[in-house]
């Protein structure tokens, strides 16, 4: 059985089910968004399989708080933001980290996607997806990484394919690369 294809689709009904009309944050909705985004790292290659490790590891503390005793104080991010501050678990070390350390290290991983996506969307097909992506890796990620991932992390970009390609990945069956291209920058501007 093959597995199901990255849509774009999906990571933007998630994240725009994610904010509710009183701007509170659905936990459960932001999950969803960034397990559709795991698809999206998979589909980078196996030199990425770091990255999606590490985002369904976060995203597996998300879901076990949420599965837990206390998971209602889970549901909405500001809930979960409030009971930690609250009971001074932000501080915790040990694993697993407190909900908002979890969700402050993805968020990081989805500023480095936003802006990897947003350069995708004005590109033209004789760009370089690696370019785009070390600039978008630079300008958030590597902030945070020590020299040893930042040199692999940018080794691995190198693998990325022309954005021609690239774009012809992420494409739903029988859309073209301008609908492609408009659905990442709706994605963008949805998240962001």
């Amino acid at each position: 059985m093959t597995e199901r294809k990255f849509e774009l689709a999906i990571v933007l009904d998630a994240f725009k089910k994610t904010r509710q009309e009183d701007g509170s944050l659905v936990m459960d909705e932001y999950i969803r968004g960034y397990d559709e985004l795991c698809r999206f790292f998979d589909m980078l290659g196996t030199v990425f399989g770091f990255i999606t490790s590490d985002v369904r590891e976060k995203m597996g503390i998300l879901q076990g708080y949420r599965r837990s005793e206390r998971g209602e104080k889970y549901v909405l991010i500001q809930a979960m933001l409030d009971f930690e501050i609250e009971n001074d678990l932000t501080r915790k070390k040990t694993h697993p980290l407190s909900g908002s350390r979890t969700l402050l290290r993805l968020h990081r991983a989805l500023a480095f996607t936003m802006l990897f996506m947003s350069k995708l969307s004005q590109s033209s097909d004789d760009d370089s997806s690696y370019c785009m992506a070390k600039d978008a890796y630079n300008e958030s990620l590597a902030n945070f990484h020590p020299w040893i991932i930042r040199k692999a992390a940018l080794w691995a970009m190198y693998t990325l394919p022309s954005v021609g390609d690239f774009t012809k990945k992420i494409a739903q069956p029988n859309m073209d690369k301008g609908k492609t291209k408009q659905l990442l920058k709706e994605k963008v501007a949805c998240i962001w």
